[in-house]
């Protein structure tokens, strides 16, 4: 199901996506490239976060025991 928005975009901006593409392909277009930049984003944020892991193993992770989360939780 697709949601009705509306979006301010420069002038300049939808000329070259006319140029680009036709007027009746714009929302098409616009969907394909926030779809492109979320990708990007989403692979931007996980190579962060890998930064802070980076080197880490199994050993480095404390892990409690079933008896520990069965304390814990009664």
């Amino acid at each position: 199901m697709k949601a009705r928005i509306q979006v301010n975009l420069p002038e300049d901006l939808v000329r070259q996506i006319d140029e680009l593409v036709g007027p009746r392909k714009r929302s098409e277009f616009i969907e394909r490239a926030v779809r492109a930049q979320l990708r990007h984003e989403a692979v931007r944020r996980w190579k962060e976060l890998s930064q802070h892991f980076r080197g880490l193993t199994l050993e480095d992770v404390y892990y409690p025991s079933r008896r520990e989360l069965e304390e814990r939780h009664g």
